[in-house]
């Protein structure tokens, strides 16, 4: 199952009591697949890591069953133990999930790729390897695709990302039979979406409010239109993360996805089990305006 274009990492939605919102995960699927995503993803973005099994294995089975197998769903699976991480693909496997998405931290050389190879031989699930703080070298990362014929994608979200994955490309390219395809995806909310187009990457993975904005710079782009996924990205993406960057907030880009999905009608609170704070007000005053004015399916909904 190949994954790439635009895949929103969906946000955990919480009621007033701090349990799982399932309306309001309804809600934020039908918003993204009315969108044009082209998968939805669970992630750190998701609080995955602040969930327990039992809440993990509510999210995706509300999800499996209200996506219907209109889109492919991927469950983040990551554990610092592999025997963590084998058990929690198997749950999302049996929750429905058609993709796990596995950060292997913090294995390392053989380590890494015998993570790989048990996931693929002992529970099948498609894979996407998460390569999020360059705990990979591309060595690795090849290594584990050799070794794992369930990895069809990898998402590179570290230092110097685009240049990582333009090195990683080729060596797939030289070393994957023609039969088999497997995909770059960038993340970091599409900080460098451009370049990592540019070198080789055929999609991203970031928050869901502005998930069409970033699937009409991905189709550009793809499409051989550079320029114009150039100006949609500065136009509309970049603004916004600049002032997400500016407002200094801990967690600030997550409690802003939220509180947009709130003002919209899609989320009943902006709850946060991450450590996240507020940001100034002067900050949210300028992301409504730019967000009222994209062209975008929130824009509609605010």
């Amino acid at each position: 199952m190949k994954i790439e274009g635009a895949v929103p990492v969906l946000l955990m939605a919480f009621d007033e009591n701090g349990g799982i919102d399932d309306d309001s995960m309804r809600q934020q699927i039908d918003f993204c697949i009315e969108a044009g995503s082209d998968a939805l993803a669970f992630g750190w973005g998701t609080e995955s890591h602040m969930l327990t099994d039992a809440e993990r294995a509510q999210a995706w089975t509300v999800a499996d069953e209200h996506t219907a197998g209109r889109l492919p769903l991927i469950a983040a699976t990551t554990h610092p133990a592999p025997a963590g991480a084998l058990a929690l693909t198997q749950i999302a496997k049996d929750c429905g999930a058609d993709v796990a998405m596995v950060n292997p931290e913090p294995a390392r050389g053989q380590t890494f790729v015998d993570l790989y190879r048990d996931l693929s031989e002992k529970v099948g699930l498609p894979l996407v390897v998460q390569d999020a703080k360059g705990n990979a070298s591309a060595e690795d990362l090849l290594a584990a695709v050799d070794a794992s014929p369930a990895i069809s994608s990898l998402k590179i979200e570290c230092p110097a990302t685009p240049n990582k994955m333009g090195i990683v490309r080729d060596a797939l390219d030289d070393a994957l039979p023609k039969d088999r395809a497997v995909s770059i995806l960038g993340g970091s909310n599409g900080a460098l979406l451009i370049e990592e187009l540019d070198r080789g990457s055929v999609g991203t993975m970031p928050h869901p409010a502005f998930i069409d904005v970033f699937k009409r710079v991905c189709e550009s782009h793809l499409g051989g239109d550079r320029p114009d996924a150039w100006k949609t990205y500065t136009d509309e993406i970049l603004p916004i993360a600049r002032l997400v960057q500016a407002g200094g907030a801990k967690g600030g880009s997550m409690w802003i996805q939220k509180h947009l999905f709130k003002l919209a009608g899609l989320f009943s609170t902006d709850q946060c089990r991450m450590d996240t704070a507020v940001p100034p007000s002067w900050v949210m005053e300028q992301i409504l305006s730019i967000a009222k004015a994209s062209d975008s399916l929130l824009a509609r909904r605010l």
